[in-house]
């Protein structure tokens, strides 16, 4: 497991408190997570920088989800 800092924007963000939707395995509760992301986060596109930078491919950040990420990460390795 590891720990990371969160950054400043993420605690206005919506998924803040919402790891059991952001972190489902349940495909429906991803496909809401994307929504969310999509549709009422501002902060999407330094999310997904952020996700990218630290190698993260678990979970829903910036309305991607794990394999994108994880194309994402390995492309930018």
């Amino acid at each position: 497991m590891f720990s990371l800092k969160s950054p400043s924007w993420f605690k206005d963000s919506p998924c803040s408190g919402q790891d059991r939707l952001f972190f489902s395995s349940k495909p429906s509760n991803r496909r809401l997570a994307v929504k969310v992301c999509n549709s009422e986060c501002s902060n999407r596109s330094e999310c997904l920088k952020f996700a990218v930078s630290e190698g993260i491919t678990i979970g829903v950040w910036g309305g991607k989800t794990g394999p994108d990420l994880a194309r994402l990460v390995e492309h930018d390795a």
